[in-house]
């Protein structure tokens, strides 16, 4: 356990209160992955955690955690809860409590209920180790009434299925195959999480190929043909056909559109290079298999990487070439551009203005 962490823990327990890590952290941990996963639980209620620590940024009453801001990351501390309601995927009914176990029976699968006290003691009160040693995803409660409450757990299951390569109980898988509807409640934003952290890693073709299998392409609202892994989250997305709902940023769309024009070209040149720079070349690169390195050299040797590299201001074009700003300067930019690039032309202001004289 880190030490930052360990202090947290301590400085809760300090105050005559309980404290431990739980979920992702330590089930990582007890993989041999590496995680920044944190998630902290206590018996302590949000207003005394405001009084334990100073850096608290968010209290969230409704849901019983608060916000603690530890050098650059953000850690969430939550009050041991049962959960007594859900409405569209979120619990809308809490009460506190001060058992443990009351607090882990409300989480999705076992292999998350495991904690880690502030000595890096395990405490399974759920079977969690048994899961995992067994490779194995089981719902805590009855499968159908934790998928139900919160369907957004069915993709979660999915991703652990894939991320960890893990087996889904057969209770699990069964729901999933007569349910598959149930995917379509989760909100589109939820979804594009859940996917989003499976493809930061290297594991999305088994969960690409088990959707297929089951047919939940199209609940899920993506589809795959011919994927191959890639190492970024827009390399991913690029390679697959998307539902609509999804949302993504201006620069996610442009990103996203570029790559799949390369890979559609299926392959990459010169001027592929400067018009897209290297690191959506990179991305496309990797997908079609293509030397990344043989790229990355010819794009350092580029003459110039963009139209403000050129050794001669608009002003002057217009003036040697007696022209207003017109669509005429722009080609007449494009025209040097190019020989520049093609190494036709040097980038040299006097062999730049021979040229311009040529083509007026």
């Amino acid at each position: 356990m880190k030490e930052n962490y360990k202090k947290i823990l301590k400085q809760i327990e300090k105050y005559g209160f309980k404290a431990y890590i739980v979920g992702g952290y330590v089930r990582d941990t007890i993989l041999g992955i590496r995680s920044s996963d944190i998630d902290i639980i206590t018996d302590a209620k949000p207003q005394e955690l405001k009084k334990i620590f100073s850096n608290v940024l968010t209290i969230y009453n409704k849901y019983g955690s608060v916000k603690l801001k530890l050098k650059s990351k953000i850690i969430d501390i939550t009050t041991f809860r049962k959960e007594l309601s859900y409405k569209n995927g979120k619990p809308n009914k809490i009460e506190y409590t001060n058992i443990l176990k009351e607090d882990l029976i409300r989480r999705d699968f076992k292999m998350n209920t495991i904690c880690m006290d502030s000595n890096g003691n395990i405490i399974d009160l759920l079977n969690g180790l048994k899961d995992i040693q067994n490779k194995k995803i089981s719902c805590v409660r009855n499968t159908e009434t934790e998928l139900k409450e919160d369907p957004s757990r069915i993709l979660r299951a999915l991703r652990f299925m894939s991320e960890l390569n893990f087996n889904l109980d057969q209770n699990i898988k069964n729901y999933i195959l007569k349910n598959k509807n149930q995917i379509l409640k989760i909100n589109p934003i939820k979804k594009k999480e859940e996917l989003t952290k499976l493809f930061k890693t290297k594991k999305v073709k088994p969960f690409l190929d088990f959707i297929k299998l089951a047919d939940l392409e199209e609940v899920i609202g993506i589809k795959s043909i011919n994927f191959k892994e890639t190492n970024t989250i827009i390399g991913v997305w690029s390679q697959l056909e998307v539902k609509s709902y999804y949302m993504f940023s201006k620069k996610e769309k442009e990103q996203i559109k570029k790559v799949k024009a390369l890979i559609k070209k299926q392959k990459i040149d010169v001027f592929d290079l400067y018009n897209n720079g290297i690191f959506i070349c990179t991305i496309a690169a990797d997908i079609l298999g293509l030397n990344k390195k043989e790229l990355n050299l010819i794009y350092t040797n580029l003459p110039i990487k963009g139209i403000m590299d050129i050794d001669i201001k608009s002003e002057e074009i217009m003036n040697i070439m007696n022209i207003n700003p017109s669509k005429k300067l722009g080609e007449i930019i494009k025209v040097i551009e190019k020989e520049i690039i093609k190494g036709k032309l040097k980038n040299e202001k006097e062999e730049i203005i021979k040229r311009l004289k040529e083509l007026r």
